[in-house]
């Protein structure tokens, strides 16, 4: 999986991990997997996403894997009672789909694979046919 359990170490201690994934891996798990895709879906239309997942230790985006976590730690905070210690995690979460809306509308560039085509050419965004109808002159 593209996240590892030391990238939650600058934003959450190994026992509040523990306690929020509820000592069980697979609650993790299944937040990272959440968390990939809205990451992607905002990314999704520019970059390689897939590619930018595959890449493992240093080649990593760094700042790619640390939304990815504050984004994992908001799914992993909903089920405590009360929303307590809320206000940090909603306040990354909050910084983290500002930052990907930046990208979205190329306010923001990180350092993340482009498409590429057949001949190994990146292509800025996802290929797209465009066109219309022929043109109506309505002339009787």
């Amino acid at each position: 999986m593209f996240l590892t359990v030391d990238d939650y170490k600058p934003v959450c201690a190994p026992r509040e991990l523990d306690v929020l994934q509820q000592s069980d891996t697979l609650t993790r798990q299944r937040a990272e997997r959440t968390a990939l895709e809205e990451v992607a879906s905002y990314l999704r239309s520019r970059y390689d996403i897939n590619q930018a997942y595959n890449a493992t230790g240093d080649k990593r985006n760094a700042h790619l894997v640390q939304i990815c976590v504050n984004v994992t730690l908001y799914y992993l905070t909903q089920w405590l009672p009360g929303k307590m210690g809320m206000a940090s995690r909603i306040e990354l979460y909050e910084s983290a789909i500002g930052w990907l809306k930046n990208v979205q509308s190329g306010k923001a560039s990180p350092d993340l694979p482009l498409y590429q085509s057949a001949d190994g050419t990146p292509v800025p965004g996802m290929p797209m046919m465009s066109g219309g109808m022929p043109r109506q002159t309505y002339d009787w």
